[in-house]
């Protein structure tokens, strides 16, 4: 006498198992570009993070002078903490005739080797002597 088997107890086959394992390599493969503009907006963003924190201290220098005289223009070279070169150029405005008064500021953060521009900030410095 044979037994029949039934469909119900026959499990998954081999065939099912690589088409599966076929179907899950084709959806990590198709991640994989998402995964990589993720790793190079976030290094982008952490070199703009760092220009900002350069152009703040910059700032807050400036901030703290009482004499128009003292607040310096011109250029300064930084490097952020995984090697990125900046350059910040620094501008003071037209000093006050009369004291108390107040001289425009800005700094501007650039990357040296591509040349773009991540951070500019303008600011009112309050002085209380020439």
């Amino acid at each position: 006498m044979t037994t029949a088997r039934k469909r119900a107890d026959d499990g998954i086959g081999l065939i099912e198992v690589v088409v599966a394992m076929l179907v899950l390599a084709i959806l990590a493969i198709a991640m994989v570009p998402l995964l990589m503009q993720g790793l190079i907006q976030s290094k982008n963003n952490a070199t703009i993070a760092s220009a900002t924190q350069f152009v703040d201290a910059e700032l807050d220098a400036a901030s703290a002078l009482s004499a128009c005289g003292s607040i310096a223009s011109g250029t300064v070279s930084k490097t952020d903490s995984r090697g990125v070169s900046l350059t910040l150029t620094r501008t003071r405005g037209t000093c006050p005739t009369t004291y108390p008064g107040t001289v425009s500021y800005s700094v501007t953060a650039v990357r040296t080797d591509t040349g773009a521009t991540l951070v500019t900030a303008s600011t009112l410095i309050y002085l209380t002597g020439g």
